[in-house]
């Protein structure tokens, strides 16, 4: 009797990690997904937290009056060294941002603060 196994028991096989493959890609890539979209919003987190410490040292230069807006540059935060890590990454794209930049926009007592990816 010959050993080893029949093209019936190898099709079987490859069927049955088709199916476990086809089941695992969706998951695996809405984790990869999952995982770029929250380093995305931790990476503007981190840019607005140094654009509200250098508001902070740097609030004389902004105008009081309500409504007045002021465009803060990624580079300008490197340049201070509120940013430390060395580049900001389009985490879709996987190039370097060099054009990024902070929206600050002066309320009563108080600044908001927006990221913008792209600043023209």
């Amino acid at each position: 009797m010959k050993k080893g196994f029949t093209l019936v028991e190898l099709l079987a096989v490859i069927a049955v990690l088709a199916l476990v493959a086809a089941i695992a890609y969706p998951v695996v890539t809405n984790v990869i997904n999952d995982m770029k979209k929250s380093a995305a919003e931790s990476q503007q987190r981190i840019v607005i937290d140094a654009a509200k410490y250098w508001v902070s040292e740097n609030d004389t230069v902004l105008s009081d009056t309500v409504g007045d807006i002021y465009t803060l540059n990624v580079s300008t935060l490197k340049e201070g060294e509120y940013i430390t890590n060395a580049d900001l990454r389009d985490l879709e794209k996987s190039n370097i941002i060099n054009t990024a930049c902070v929206k600050i926009t002066t309320g009563e007592n108080k600044y908001t603060y927006e990221f913008i990816k792209n600043c023209q």
